[in-house]
Order: structure tokens, then C-alpha cells, then sequence
């Protein structure tokens, strides 16, 4: 685990990676890795309650700033948020990973809980 905050280059991960493994991944597959892991992570946070509504900004960044170049501006989360489901391959509506991002990353057998999550919140 890194600390966000280090600015680390991938290239570097990459090598402390492989150093520490023993492994010999290439930066693409390193970050395959990573994609992976992020929409397992989606499918558990789906499974335990998630939901599109749990995706939230910090308070502080909704509010318009009160001068400067950004002074009155609010972000759109919503429109913001479908875009991000977008970019990530899941569902635009309900922020679940699609079934193709599903069978891409190898996490088809995840694919029954969501459907089940989705007849749930029907």
C-alpha cells in the first residue's frame, strides 16, 4: 500500500512491485491489476448497500466559492458522476460495473450479485 499522497511515478510502483513480489509485470498489466481490484471493490460496495447516492463529494467542495475565478461555481455531481461511471465502464444509472467491464477484467463470476442487487432496488 502507498500512501496517495507520495507522488510516486508508476514506473517506481512498478518497480517496488516486482521487487517486492518477485514478479515481472509490465506497467499495463500492473494497472490491469488495479482496475481489476477497483471494480471488485465496486461489486463487494454494491453488495453490502452502495448505491449511486453514496457517491458524494466533500460538503466544502458543493458550496460556490465566494470569490476568484471559481466564485459561484458549484459542480454538477450529478452529470459528473454519470461521466465517471462512464469513463469506468459501469453503468451510467446505477454506478454498478457492466457486464462487459465484467468479462474484460475476468470478474464474471461476480456478475449474479448484481444482477441481484439490481432486481432488488427495483
Amino acid at each position: 500500500m502507498l500512501c496517495v499522497f507520495a507522488n510516486v511515478s508508476p514506473t517506481i510502483i512498478l518497480e517496488l512491485t516486482n521487487a517486492a513480489l518477485g514478479l515481472e509485470f509490465t506497467l499495463d498489466e500492473l494497472m490491469r491489476c488495479g482496475e481489476r481490484a477497483w471494480n471488485l471493490k465496486r461489486v463487494i460496495n454494491n453488495r453490502l448497500g452502495l448505491t449511486r447516492a453514496d457517491d458524494k463529494l466533500p460538503k466544502a467542495l458543493l458550496e460556490p466559492y465566494p470569490d476568484g475565478g471559481a466564485a459561484g461555481f458549484v459542480p454538477e455531481l450529478d452529470a459528473m458522476l454519470s461521466a465517471y461511471y462512464v469513463a469506468r465502464g459501469w453503468d451510467p444509472i446505477s454506478g454498478y460495473p457492466s457486464q462487459e467491464k465484467l468479462i474484460d477484467l475476468g470478474l464474471e463470476w461476480t456478475e449474479p450479485q448484481i444482477a441481484i442487487n439490481l432486481q432488488n432496488r427495483s
